[in-house]
């Protein structure tokens, strides 16, 4: 691999098998020459070899993902806002954000959070029939044990998928701690998430819109441990670093604006709403396009809501050849609640 710049030169040989040679290597090289000149000489090397294991025959897939995802977002903004930007940016010492940059009068700061979806994928390749419930259903449990029981009967397994609203719910937390605090209102403070495929990305809307969703007005945790955080963006990253030689029809896995995005504003968010309308400007989304969107059918509107993003990413996205995400036929039928 070249070096990643002329000012400072590395000698890189490839070895993660993450990182297959050809467009998505080539990628990989030109994303690091964008972010190079805003990171120290330690903190590349850091970049390289510590986190995106770029020599490492045997790294940790989870680990090479978050770093990817991050990596994408940061190159982004580095690119786009070259002046202002700003690597792991110490704002609320000793603790840092991902990168922070400036538009207009405010200046921003984004964590970005990619999950490990090892125990998910287990529980999805190792399952006949899946359940999943949209937020948390009060009667979940036992619904479950019941079509279980039907299942059963007629010699079938039923396994209810890997809730992971938890795991949201600790990145806010966390993102929380690092971001400066509510009162401050020339800084925007924005969680990015990796998600998976559409489905994935639905449940995850679901942790933050549905039953006592993170964005609801009865949250199952505690809003004031993440008053801090103004917006989520749930990004389709993850799905596009993901076992990158299995989806030949993907293409820009290192550009941002070629991923599926959303904007999620906190509700408890007392910033201007100019803030929220700069930073949207920011990247590629795709509220508009969701928001309009519509699902034929007799359910009621609020469940329909809950399959938009499937439904459109499928019924508009890929007939018009539009690929954000891999189209890939479901290995098993699986069951969504509302």
């Amino acid at each position: 691999m070249e070096p990643p710049t002329d000012r400072k030169r590395m000698e890189v040989t490839v070895c993660n098998p993450f990182i297959p040679a050809g467009d998505y290597r080539r990628g990989l090289e030109l994303t690091l020459q964008t972010i190079a000149p805003h990171l120290t000489h330690r903190e590349l090397v850091t970049l390289v070899h510590k986190k995106l294991r770029m020599e490492d025959p045997g790294p940790a897939e989870a680990q090479y993902l978050q770093a990817a995802v991050e990596l994408t977002v940061c190159a982004h903004y580095a690119r786009y806002f070259n002046s202002s930007f700003v690597y792991e940016d110490r704002v609320m010492p000793p603790r840092d954000v991902d990168c922070s940059f400036c538009s207009g009068d405010y200046k921003f700061n984004v964590e970005v959070k990619c999950a490990d979806y090892t125990a998910k994928h287990k529980v999805d390749l190792g399952s006949e029939f899946i359940i999943r419930a949209i937020g948390r259903q009060p009667d979940y449990r036992d619904t479950v044990a019941k079509l279980q029981k039907s299942f059963a009967s007629v010699g079938s397994t039923l396994m209810p998928g890997l809730h992971m609203d938890n795991k949201l719910k600790d990145y806010l937390y966390d993102a929380h701690g690092k971001f400066p605090g509510v009162a401050d209102d020339r800084q925007y403070n924005v969680l990015v998430v990796g998600c998976d495929d559409p489905g994935d990305m639905q449940l995850w809307e679901g942790y933050l819109t549905g039953e006592r969703g993170l964005f609801s007005g009865d949250s199952f945790a505690d809003p004031a441990r993440y008053s801090s955080v103004d917006l989520v963006v749930l990004t389709n990253l993850y799905h596009r670093h993901k076992s990158v030689s299995e989806k030949g029809m993907l293409t820009g896995h290192w550009t941002f604006t070629n991923a599926f995005s959303i904007l999620y504003a906190n509700p408890r968010s007392r910033k201007p709403r100019a803030m929220l309308e700069t930073f949207a400007r920011t990247l590629r989304t795709y509220n508009n396009e969701l928001s309009t969107h519509k699902i034929e059918g007799d359910a009621p509107e609020y469940a329909m809501q809950r399959l938009v993003i499937s439904h459109y990413v499928s019924q508009v996205q890929w007939p018009s050849g539009q690929y954000c995400f891999q189209p890939k036929p479901s290995k098993s039928t699986q069951a969504e609640g509302c």
